[in-house]
Parts: C-alpha cells; structure tokens; sequence
C-alpha cells in the first residue's frame, strides 16, 4: 500500500519533477500555494524519503559513445538469493547505472566509453550467469550516442496523469545525438564529479569537499548548467505513484521508417536509435498498460513502422527488487580519470 498524498502534496510532487532546479518562491508562484506552504511540504516529502534528486550528466559531450539497455529472463528454476553473488558484481560494476529486476525479471542500463568497453564487462558478467545457468533469455539494444536520441520525462508526465492534474508538462528535451564534445580541466571534472555525487550540495559543500575556492565553484557550475553538461531531475518513490507495473516495450523500425509520435505521458524513459527503440513506462494498473499498448500498436501498424511485433516486458511494482538505484560517479570517475578521494 502506497503512501496516501493530499492534494497539495500532490502539488508539490509534481511541480519538483517539472522544475527540479526551481527555487521554492518560483515554484509556490507557479503552483499556487504559499512559499511556507510549500517549503514544509517540500521538506516533509524528502525528510519521508519520498523523492531523491539524480544530476544526471550529458554523456555525449563528455567522452561516452554508447547507451545500452539488457532485458531478459532468469531460468526458472533459479532462485533470487541463488543469484545474490553475480548479483554483487553487477552493483559493482561501474558501467551499469541502473537494474530493475523481480524474481524472474530484469532491465539494466548501462552507459560505456564505448562498445569494446561494454563488451568486455559484459562478457565477464554473462559468464558468470550462464555457467550458473541462471539466465533464460538475454537481448541487448545498443544505442550509440552519435546517432540515438534519449528522453527522459522525470515523471511529471506520469504524475500528471496518474493523479488528475491539468498542468501542461514541457520537459521533454532529447539527449544525445551530434553535440559539442567539452574538454575538461581537472577542476572542472572534479566539481562535476562532487555535483553528480551531490545532486543538491550547495557552492560551499562542493568547495569544501574539492578544495576548490567558492568562487571558482560557481564559475564552473554555471558551466556545467549553461552548457547542459548535468541536468537535475527529481525522483519520486514509486509507492507514492500508487503504481502496478513498469512495462519494457522494444520496438524495431523498418528500414528508413521512424516513430515520430509524441511520447506519451507514461513513458519515463526512452531510447531510440532510428533502427530500434526501447520504452520504459508505468501504469496504475494493467488495464491502463493495456489500453496504452493496443493504442501504440494500431498506431505502429497503421503507420507501418514496425518489423515484427514489438517486444515487451512487465514488471510488478510490488515484487521489484532493485539491484541497483541511478549510479553516475564510479563510471565517471573511471572515464573521466578524475583525481578524488571522495
């Protein structure tokens, strides 16, 4: 059973997803409630863990070439806690960023400096599945960064909808594709590094931490913004949501066809690289995933776009269990070579 919001949390729940950099006097004018208002329900909310804050880095103009997303099934007859050993590898492996999985299911997503990278950590990692035989079935889509665009909606899309709200949600920004690659000094790379560790550190807390003057901090964060180098997003626990599944839908264009589609207020993340694209949505209930995908499809097919009908994969709200939440710095520590202790 989730946790109960009232409305003005609801509020609050939505307009820190829409606006995660809002300072609390933008954001009460833009909701409608008193800045009082909604700095105690602010607190209240994060002090109840029900939102954590991710700053999530612009890949592409950092030096990374390549997202990939691995879905699959484990063997039936494997149990969880069977796989509780390749399951500390995968936590500690630094190209995975994020792992979904239930007792049967998973997703993972990793980021990699590029594909020969990524390959010889997975290599490592599938052996040490398939010589327990834990896995059933395993597909990986490669989305390399030059070429794929991804979104994320950091749930105010889904928040929306889900609690009846009728604000209209503007953060649909694409990432990836051609962008300007940055060099960066080692300063630089360090307040990045200490900003990405710290999603809501302020100018004195990431000086302390780096050694670095204050003054040379806000220099360098400006840049970091300005330039969308890191981009902060809000995060909401998924039992506030009130939510029964995640659904994974994979798709495979035909040649020189693409979805033009305006993404829909369920999907939270997606990747799409022109030949293929993967989804990731969630969905008060089955019947709402199901009216949601017949839609899709007839849309898919009316348009003859797909090759083959679309792969999907669901997953429970209530039997998740996380391998691994957003991590960012043990990959950018390793490709960046930044020089920290903490």
């Amino acid at each position: 059973m989730g946790y109960k919001l009232t409305d003005n949390e609801k509020l609050v729940m939505w307009g820190l997803t829409e606006c995660p950099d809002a300072q609390d006097a933008e954001l009460s004018k833009k909701l409608g409630l008193k800045r009082r208002t909604l700095t105690t329900i602010k607190t209240r909310l994060k002090n109840n863990k029900l939102f954590s804050t991710i700053m999530l880095p612009e890949w592409n103009a950092i030096g990374f070439e390549i997202h990939s997303v691995v879905y699959g099934t484990f063997n039936l007859v494997s149990r969880y806690e069977d796989r509780s050993e390749p399951a500390q590898k995968v936590t500690e492996c630094e190209e995975i960023i994020y792992v979904n999985s239930t007792d049967k299911e998973f997703f993972i997503i990793t980021v990699s400096k590029n594909l020969t990278e990524f390959q010889k950590k997975a290599n490592e990692l599938l052996r040490l599945y398939t010589g327990k035989k834990f896995l059933d079935k395993v597909t990986i889509v490669h989305f390399p960064l030059e070429i794929s665009k991804y979104y994320v909606s950091g749930f105010s899309g889904a928040i929306n909808r889900l609690f009846g709200l009728n604000f209209k949600c503007k953060r649909k920004r694409a990432r990836g594709g051609t962008v300007k690659k940055t060099r960066l000094t080692e300063k630089e790379k360090k307040v990045l590094y200490a900003q990405v560790l710290m999603p809501e550190a302020k100018i004195s807390e990431v000086s302390n931490i780096t050694g670095i003057t204050t003054k040379t901090v806000s220099v360098i964060k400006k840049k970091l913004y300005d330039k969308k180098l890191i981009e902060p997003y809000k995060i909401p626990n998924f039992n506030v949501l009130n939510c029964e599944l995640f659904a994974l839908i994979h798709v495979k264009y035909k040649h020189d066809k693409k979805d033009d589609h305006e993404p829909h207020a369920s999907e939270i993340l997606k990747f799409d690289s022109g030949a293929e694209a993967i989804s990731i949505s969630l969905f008060q209930t089955y019947t709402d995933y199901k009216t949601y995908y017949d839609r899709k499809l007839e849309y898919l097919i009316e348009k003859d776009i797909i090759d083959g009908k679309p792969d999907v994969m669901l997953f429970p709200v209530q039997k998740l269990k996380y391998v691994k939440n957003f991590s960012f710095t043990p990959i950018l520590k390793k490709v960046l070579e930044i020089d920290a202790e903490f």
